[in-house]
């Protein structure tokens, strides 16, 4: 069988298992797109509330089956889109030429499942309200990505109703998935298969990240140790280890804010990185004004520099997202009404004047969902500074969970694509370390070795390896058995 009619299989197998599948909300073609996939996708609308339509991207498991997982996927912000995500970082479409050209990524993360990329809350990218008001906040957004899901479930795709079912995304999503997973796990009839969340470098805990900035920066070889002690000295009674940088105030504050703007020249989601990746949107500097934004004791409003990476040289092609999503050939094939305004990373206006921010710390929720029996994973590239692997270290430790084994110092290194026993059999000497892992009993806390805020998009290999061991709960360095080899090319 030759490897186009195999694709052709796989389709028509498709087709067979989602035969309750809205026709209508297929895309049967892509503009630009330069290899056959070998999965359907959907994109359309989800009822989240009476006046509020959030738009979906559902693209199929690569290998479905009738038991293949679905997984939501969830961007941050609060306010950025989705399908960010989709493209620049997990999904099976990259974007090139200047919006003209779509090639696929081999490192998708429906080669593990379903996925459900949802634009949330209304006025993020395609998403929108039918009576103009955006007004929105932690709870509300939850509620309303909840409805979007049972909508989801019960009217666009029933077949998958009871397969297993994970709650996933990254950055602000430290916020959107937890107190979304609470509502889902309360509900078994609508959710039955609900089995885990993963959370990658989310905000989990406020006061964790401004206090453990400093150290970042300063182990990091970004602050000179003159400032560094200084500040220990002056205002934390000589101990930078506990020192409460998020509440000082009057001089104390703002010598914070000289440590925090000392990485002005480099990318804040990424230290190692030469320049801003492509893709092109206010996302970076949106999320990080919006998470380090805070009133201190004296009540002063302090954020983080707003020219904060201003110096670096942009990534060529800078806008290729925003450009192909804005072509009118691309929203007739998704279905994007004409009423529905221009699209964009995120929604600079709803972040800083219509979302009310509830959660600084979600202890409550994720303790929670272990009690639950829901699996948890949180994820961290280790060179973020923007919600950084320090503070969820500390967030994961102070929640009070058992180590697995009783070893309290068992964090161990796992490898992308096998052990390094296995590969030293070929070798002298090849490291191949993805990063380190620590077990407790209901949550793993992974760290990505030399990845910033967006993993899947800094180290896509070894994203998906470890989001495909934890689906499918095998070691993290056990190699992924599915292929990343490309589709046959078009045209």
């Amino acid at each position: 069988m030759s490897k186009l009619t195999l694709i052709g299989a796989l389709v028509a197998l498709s087709c067979v298992l989602i035969n309750a599948a809205p026709s209508a909300d297929q895309v049967t073609s892509l503009p630009g797109i330069n290899f056959q996939p070998n999965f359907i996708h959907y994109s359309g609308y989800l009822k989240a509330s009476s006046t509020h339509q959030l738009h979906y991207w559902f693209v199929r498991h690569q290998y479905a089956t009738s038991t293949s997982p679905v997984l939501l996927w969830l961007n941050g912000g609060p306010g950025c889109s989705s399908l960010g995500g989709l493209i620049e970082e997990n999904g099976p479409f990259h974007i090139k030429d200047n919006g003209n050209t779509v090639f696929e990524n081999v490192y998708s993360w429906n080669k593990v499942g379903h996925i459900i990329y949802l634009e949330s809350p209304a006025g993020v990218g395609f998403s929108y309200s039918t009576n103009g008001d955006i007004t929105t906040d932690d709870d509300k957004t939850a509620t309303e990505n909840y409805n979007s899901l049972v909508d989801f479930f019960t009217n666009k795709f029933p077949e998958l109703k009871s397969n297993d079912f994970y709650i996933t995304g990254e950055s602000y999503g430290g916020v959107y998935i937890p107190t979304l997973a609470v509502l889902v796990a309360n509900d078994k009839t609508n959710f039955p298969g609900f089995k885990g969340v993963a959370i990658g470098n989310g905000i989990l805990h406020d006061q964790f990240n401004w206090n453990t900035q400093p150290a970042l920066f300063f182990y990091h070889a970004i602050m000179r140790q003159g400032l560094y002690d200084q500040v220990a000295k002056q205002c934390c009674n000589g101990n930078p280890y506990t020192c409460d940088y998020a509440n000082l105030g009057g001089a104390c504050g703002d010598l914070v804010d000289v440590m925090l703007n000392q990485a002005d020249d480099q990318d804040p989601y990424n230290l190692y990185a030469v320049c801003y990746l492509d893709g092109g949107s206010t996302k970076k500097t949106l999320i990080r004004d919006f998470l380090f934004r805070r009133k201190d004791k004296d009540g002063k409003i302090r954020r983080r520099n707003r020219q904060l990476g201003a110096a670096l040289p942009l990534c060529a092609q800078e806008g290729n997202t925003a450009t192909y999503l804005n072509r009118q050939d691309v929203r007739t094939a998704l279905h994007i009404p004409s009423t529905v305004g221009t699209w964009s990373d995120c929604n600079d206006a709803l972040n800083e004047f219509f979302y009310t921010r509830i959660y600084d710390d979600m202890s409550t929720q994720v303790k929670t969902l272990v009690q639950k029996g829901i699996r948890v994973l949180i994820y961290n590239g280790d060179v973020d500074s923007v919600c950084n692997v320090i503070m969820n270290e500390e967030f994961v430790n102070q929640l009070g969970l058992t180590v697995q084994g009783g070893n309290v110092n068992n964090r161990q290194v796992w490898h992308y694509n096998g052990s390094l026993e296995q590969m030293s059999q070929c070798c002298d000497y090849i490291s191949n370390v993805a990063g380190y892992v620590t077990k407790y009993n209901g949550l793993d806390f992974v760290t990505v070795r030399g990845s910033g805020h967006f993993v899947p998009g800094d180290k896509p290999r070894e994203a998906l390896q470890m989001i495909y061991n934890y689906v499918n709960q095998k070691d993290y360095s056990a190699p992924v058995p599915v292929s990343t080899q490309p589709q046959p090319l078009t045209g």
